[in-house]
């Protein structure tokens, strides 16, 4: 058998806290993502104030590609990610408890600290 390799078995995550990531994560993301886009449709929307459109459209591109949806927009999505993965996360812990867990293989990289085999003794004592 080969020794690099460890197996554990994951078998409860906590919901709130992967959730919280889960959020963080995608507010980051939307922001990457939004704020190009807006700043170009409050370009688009105020290029369009100056011709035909009127001032209707600069009012909406405004708003559209404004700091309220830069701001809005990415906090309604961490919001709900953050339900939908509290949601998820606690369905798949009553799966892994209903199903014994799930087994997960790593393998060991990097350095490898051994003990000394009297401290290893004391341990398992």
């Amino acid at each position: 058998m080969n020794n690099n390799i460890l197996k554990l078995k994951l078998k409860r995550i906590d919901p709130v806290k992967y959730a919280l990531i889960a959020s963080i994560l995608t507010v980051l993301i939307m922001l990457i993502v939004f704020v190009p886009m807006m700043l170009l449709f409050s370009a688009i929307g105020l290029g369009a104030a100056s011709s035909e459109y009127g001032s209707g459209a600069g009012v909406f591109g405004a708003l559209l590609g404004g700091g309220v949806f830069i701001i809005l927009v990415p906090i309604f999505y961490g919001v709900l990610v953050f339900i939908i993965t509290l949601i998820s996360s606690s369905l798949l812990n009553f799966i892994l408890k209903k199903t014994g867990g799930l087994d997960i293989d790593f393998e060991k990289a990097g350095l490898d600290i051994s003990q000394p085999e009297s401290f290893q003794k004391q341990i398992e004592q």
